[in-house]
Formats: C-alpha cells, structure tokens, sequence
C-alpha cells in the first residue's frame, strides 16, 4: 500500500465535498473517517496521484478493494466500476423513489457498480432516509 500524504488526503476530501465517491454518503454525521481509495489499485499499477484517488466510504472501500471491474447483472458482461475521475456521475446514475433514497442505475457500468459495491443496502436506504428528513439528501448537485 502507497502512503497519501495529510496534503493529498486533504485535497482528495475538499475535491469530494466530504461524500463518498461512489454511493454519495456524507461524511457528516459518520464515527469513522473515510479513507482514500486508489481507483486502480497499487497492485495493478495505479498510482498515489490525486487523479487515481478518490473518497470512499468504509463500506464502498471494503467492497472495491482491488477491483475496478465487475459483471454486469443484467448481460453478464464485464463492465467497468464506476470511476469518479473519468465518469460523469449522472450519466450512470439517477436518484429514484419518491424519496429519492435509490441509486437507479442507467448504464452498464451503474449496474455493476450499483450491485458489486452495494450501493443500495438496507443501510445505505437507511441513512439517506434519515438524511432526507433532514433535508440532507439528496446531494443538491446529484439531483
């Protein structure tokens, strides 16, 4: 594992907002700090530049681990993981449900995320329920 630096880990943070890169939990309101995923591993070359990194949540960091595919549960295919430096967030995804809890996925590659990471567990429908009473989700800019 490459060390990340206090500066880059910050820039990392600011860059995100404080959300997950992936499934867009805030890290408002969470015990742990979220750590810093390299978006193609260091064992396959990637490397600690804030362009391969991103904010992940525990749990999305957990699940990614050392991958940056998965199958696509609709085709079987091997689709590419969502990648927050290269992919646009709304051309895969949508929030849906009257309360806008979901992550709907639209493209192949919102399908494998949505599925390989779990983004739509019964916890994470949990949190960005509570989230939206609050008035804290969705986030404003992923509407």
């Amino acid at each position: 594992m490459s060390a990340i630096s206090a500066s880059l880990r910050e820039a990392v943070r600011q860059r995100a907002g404080d959300r997950c890169e992936y499934c867009q939990l805030s890290q408002e309101f969470q015990v742990a700090t979220f750590p810093v995923d390299h978006i193609v591993p260091v064992s396959r070359a990637g490397l600690t530049e804030l362009a391969n990194l991103a904010l992940a949540c525990p749990s999305c960091n957990a699940r990614k681990w050392k991958h940056v595919e998965a199958p696509d549960p609709e085709t079987s295919a091997m689709a590419p993981l969502f990648n927050p430096r290269t992919h646009q967030w709304a051309d895969h995804f949508r929030w849906s449900g009257t309360d806008l809890v979901r992550m709907e996925p639209i493209t192949a590659i919102g399908r494998a995320s949505v599925s390989f990471l779990e983004l739509n567990s019964e916890q994470h429908l949990a949190i960005r329920a509570l989230l939206h009473i609050l008035g804290l989700h969705p986030p404003a800019a992923r509407v």
